[in-house]
C-alpha cells in the first residue's frame, strides 16, 4: 500500500459520503442532484485509482484505467453543470452539446483501445497511461477541451460572479473559487506522468479536499470567512506538525545520539517531549489562532467594541427622536453600511412606523410602514433571531417555500441585508434594518451577536424614552385638566357676570324700543321713519340674541352635568335653523350653502336644545373654516362652499346624522388628536381654541349618550357622524 492507494481510497469514501449527505439534505433540489452525480464521478476516479495502485497485472490496470477515465471525463462536465445551476444560467444549448460530446468520449474510451495511450510502470508502484506512446489525438482533444477550456470557462464564470455579487453570495462564491483551485491542482497534476513528466501524484488528495470545500459552501448558510478557515487550518497543521514531528524526529533521527548521552533509557526523551508538547499544544494553537485572528479582524473587532460601548450608553438618552437617530448614525458610520433604518411599533395601528434612518446615498427613500401582519413581523415574532436576506434567498431557492418567498420579497423591498428584532418581554418593539457593508463583506456570527446585544440594549433605551414621553404627555394633560377645572370653577362667576351684561343689554334695548313705540305716531319724514324701522328691527334682534345668549350660558354650565335635566323633544330642522342663525354673526350671508337631505319622517331627537345648538354651531363653524382654508390653499376655479346635512332613521334607538363639507379635510397624522383639548387643525391657532370638538364629544357622548366621529380625506372633505337618541 502506497500514498496513491491511501489518497484514492479517501477520495472514494469522502466523495460518496459527502455526495449522499448533501443529496439527502436537499433531494428535491436540482443542485443537490447534480452535486451527487459530480461526487459519484469523483468516486469513480477514487475507486479506480485505488485498484490501479494495487494492480500487479497490466491487463487489470488497463481495465481499471478505462473505468477511472469515465470518472475523469464526467468530473468537469458535472462541475460545469453544477456551477451553471449555482449561477442560475439560462443558456442550456452549450450544456446539451457538452453532454452529447461526453457520451461520445465515454463510448470511445471503452471501444477504442488506444484512447488512453500505452501503460508504463512508474515510481516502482503502479501502471500509468503514457500519451507519447501512441499520441492519441482524441485524448489530446479531450484533455484540452475538458481540462483546459471547460474548467477555465467555468472558473471564469465563478470569478466574474464573485466580483459582481455581495454579502452571503460573494462569500459562497469565494469558497467555490478556492475549492476549484484546489481541485484543479489535484486533477491537473495527475496528468503530468501521462505526458511524460514523472511527477508523483502527491496532490491527488486535493481532490478529496476539493469536494469537502464545495460541500461546506453548499451546506453552510451563515459562512465563516474563508480566510479564517484557511488560517485556522494552517495554524493547526503547523502546531501539530511540531507537536507530533519533534518526538518522532527525536525517536528516529537522534536515537544513536540519545543512546550515547542517556543510555538504554533514551526513549524517555521522546516520550517526555511528546507529553509536554501534547499538553502545551492546544494552548499554543489557541494563542497563535487568537493573535492571527485579531490581526485579520482588527477592523471588525474595532467596530464591534464601539457598538458594545454605544449600547451601554443608550439608556441615558431620554429623547426618543435623538435616541433613534443616534443609533442609526453610530451603526451606519461604525460598521460602514450603505444604510440603516429603525421602525418602531405603533400601538394604535399595530404596524411598525419609520422612526429614523441614515444612508450614504443622496437620494434614499425608506419604506414608511411595515405592516404588523407581514411575513417579516410574523417570522421575527416566532423565531426571535436576526434575519439575513441572502440566507432567506438561498433557502427559498432550496426549498421553494411560498412563505420564504414572500419573506424574501419583503426584505428586498426594504433593501435589507440584515434585520435585527428588539424585544421587550417577548413583545416585538422595534426593527433595525441594515443595508450591505460598503466592503461587500458578509455579516459574521460575531457581528450578529454584537447586533443582538445592541438591539436588546436599544429596546430598553427606547422603552425608557417612550416612558419618559408618556410621562411628559401625562403631565401636560394634567396641567390642561387643571386649567379646565379652573375654568369650571370660574364658570358660575363668569356666567353671572355675562348674564348681568346680557340683561343690561336687554333692558337698554327694551327701553329704546318702548321709546320708539311711543314716538312712532309723531310726524316725521319717510327717511326718518325708515331709520326708525331699521333701528327697531336691530334692537329686536339684540333682544332675541340676548335671550339666546343667556340660554347658551346656562347650557354651557349644564354640559358637564349628566342626566335628563333640560331634555325635550327637539326637531332637527329647527335645530339646524338655530345653529345657522348663530353662524350669521361670523359668516356673511351667501358665503356658504347648507343643503338639507332629510324628510319630515325623521323623528324628534331626545336632547337639550341649547346644548345641541352649540354642537351643530361648532360643526358648521369648523366646516366653514375648512372650506375657507381649501379655497385659500388650492385656489380652485369656481369652488363653492357646500355643507350637506343628512339624517337617517331605520328604526331602533338612534338617528344617524351626518354633516358633510367639501373643505380641506383632516391630515392622517391629526385624526387621532381631534378630540384632544386645546388641539386645533385650523391654519392659525388664533382662529381656534382647540376646545370645540372636545366640547362636542362631551355634549354628545356624555350628556346625550350618543356617538360622534369623523371620516375625512385630506384635500377632499370631511364627514361628521353623529348618533342621537330618537323619540318614537
Amino acid at each position: 500500500m502506497n500514498y496513491f492507494t491511501i489518497s484514492s481510497l479517501l477520495i472514494f469514501i469522502t466523495s460518496v459520503v459527502i455526495g449522499l449527505v448533501i443529496f439527502i439534505k436537499g433531494k428535491n433540489r436540482s443542485l443537490s442532484r447534480v452535486w451527487l452525480l459530480f461526487c459519484l464521478a469523483v468516486a469513480i476516479w477514487g475507486i479506480g485509482g485505488y485498484n490501479i495502485s494495487i494492480c500487479s497485472s497490466k491487463v487489470k490496470a488497463i481495465h481499471w484505467w478505462r473505468i477511472s477515465t469515465c470518472g475523469i471525463i464526467l468530473i468537469p462536465v458535472f462541475y460545469y453543470h453544477f456551477v451553471n445551476i449555482l449561477i442560475e444560467s439560462k443558456n442550456k444549448n452549450f450544456l446539451r452539446f457538452v453532454y452529447i460530446l461526453t457520451s461520445l468520449f465515454i463510448g470511445i474510451c471503452f471501444l477504442k483501445e488506444d484512447f488512453i495511450g500505452e501503460l508504463r510502470f512508474v515510481f516502482d508502484q503502479f501502471y500509468w497511461p503514457y500519451w507519447w506512446g501512441r499520441k492519441s489525438v482524441l485524448f489530446l482533444f479531450f484533455f484540452l477541451f475538458y481540462y483546459g477550456f471547460l474548467l477555465l470557462f467555468t472558473f471564469y464564470k465563478l470569478t466574474y460572479l464573485y466580483f459582481s455579487s455581495s454579502g452571503f453570495k460573494r462569500n459562497q462564491f469565494k469558497y467555490f473559487i478556492i475549492g476549484s483551485l484546489v481541485g484543479w491542482i489535484g486533477g491537473e497534476s495527475n496528468f503530468l506522468p501521462t505526458f511524460g513528466l514523472n511527477f508523483y501524484p502527491v496532490f491527488n488528495i486535493f481532490i478529496a479536499i476539493y469536494t469537502g470545500i464545495f460541500a461546506y459552501a453548499i451546506v453552510k448558510y451563515r459562512l465563516m470567512d474563508i480566510t479564517v478557515a484557511i488560517t485556522r487550518t494552517s495554524i493547526f497543521i503547523a502546531v501539530y506538525s511540531l507537536v507530533l514531528g519533534i518526538p518522532f524526529f527525536l525517536a528516529f533521527g537522534w536515537q544513536e545520539s540519545l543512546q550515547r548521552v542517556i543510555g538504554d533509557k533514551w526513549w524517555l526523551a521522546p516520550l517526555i517531549t511528546s507529553t509536554v508538547l501534547a499538553t502545551a499544544g492546544p494552548f499554543i494553537y489557541l494563542y497563535i489562532q487568537r493573535r492571527a485572528e485579531n490581526a485579520l479582524f482588527q477592523e471588525q473587532k474595532r467596530y464591534q467594541s464601539t457598538l458594545r460601548q454605544a449600547s451601554i450608553g443608550m439608556g441615558r438618552i431620554k429623547d426618543l427622536n435623538r435616541l433613534v437617530n443616534l443609533i442609526v448614525h453610530i451603526v451606519t458610520r461604525t460598521v460602514r453600511l450603505e444604510h440603516s433604518i429603525i421602525y418602531l411599533y405603533d400601538k394604535n395601528s399595530g404596524d411598525f412606523s419609520y422612526a429614523a434612518s441614515r444612508s450614504r446615498q443622496v437620494r434614499f427613500h425608506p419604506q414608511q410602514v411595515i405592516n404588523g401582519k407581514s411575513f417579516l413581523v410574523k417570522y421575527l415574532s416566532q423565531w426571535h433571531n436576526p434575519i439575513l436576506y441572502d440566507e432567506i434567498k438561498q433557502r427559498t431557492q432550496d426549498y421553494g417555500d411560498r412563505t420564504l418567498a414572500h419573506l424574501e420579497q419583503e426584505l428586498h423591498d426594504l433593501e435589507a441585508s440584515l434585520v435585527i428584532p428588539s424585544f421587550i418581554e417577548d413583545k416585538l418593539q422595534s426593527l433595525i434594518v441594515l443595508g450591505e457593508k460598503v466592503s461587500r463583506k458578509p455579516f459574521t456570527n460575531d457581528d450578529l451577536d454584537v447586533f443582538t446585544i445592541l438591539a436588546n440594549q436599544s429596546a430598553l433605551a427606547i422603552e425608557n424614552a417612550l416612558f419618559y414621553d408618556d410621562m411628559k404627555q401625562t403631565h401636560e394633560q394634567l396641567f390642561k385638566a387643571e386649567k379646565m377645572a379652573t375654568i369650571g370653577t370660574m364658570a358660575d362667576g363668569l356666567s353671572h357676570q355675562i348674564n348681568n351684561r346680557l340683561h343690561a343689554l336687554g333692558f337698554i334695548a327694551g327701553d329704546v324700543l318702548d321709546t320708539i313705540s311711543l314716538k312712532r305716531d309723531l310726524p316725521m319724514s319717510e327717511e326718518l321713519r325708515e331709520v326708525f324701522v331699521d333701528v327697531e328691527h336691530a334692537l329686536t334682534r339684540i333682544q332675541d340674541n340676548v335671550t339666546k345668549g343667556g340660554e347658551i350660558v346656562r347650557g354651557l354650565l349644564k354640559y358637564t352635568r349628566k342626566g335628563e335635566e333640560g331634555f325635550t323633544a327637539v326637531e332637527l330642522d329647527k335645530l339646524i335653523d338655530a345653529a345657522i342663525e348663530m353662524t350669521q354673526f361670523k359668516i356673511k350671508a351667501g358665503a356658504m350653502t347648507v343643503i338639507r337631505e332629510y324628510g319630515n319622517e325623521i323623528p324628534k331627537i331626545k336632547g337639550n336644545f341649547t346644548q345641541l345648538q352649540e354642537v351643530f354651531f361648532n360643526l358648521i363653524d369648523n366646516a366653514f373654516d375648512a372650506m375657507a382654508q381649501r379655497r385659500a390653499e388650492l385656489q380652485e376655479e369656481g369652488f363653492k362652499s357646500i355643507i350637506k346635512v343628512n339624517a337617517k332613521y331605520e328604526g331602533g334607538k338612534f338617528i344617524d346624522i351626518t354633516v358633510t363639507d367639501n373643505g380641506i379635510g383632516i391630515k392622517d397624522d391629526d385624526k387621532n388628536k381631534l378630540f384632544t383639548p386645546f388641539f386645533t387643525t385650523k391654519v392659525s391657532s388664533k382662529k381656534g381654541t382647540g376646545l370645540g370638538l372636545y366640547v362636542i364629544r362631551k355634549l354628545i357622548e356624555e350628556n346625550h349618550g350618543g356617538k360622534v366621529y369623523y371620516v375625512s380625506k385630506y384635500g377632499e372633505g370631511t364627514v361628521a357622524h353623529i348618533k342621537l337618541e330618537a323619540i318614537t
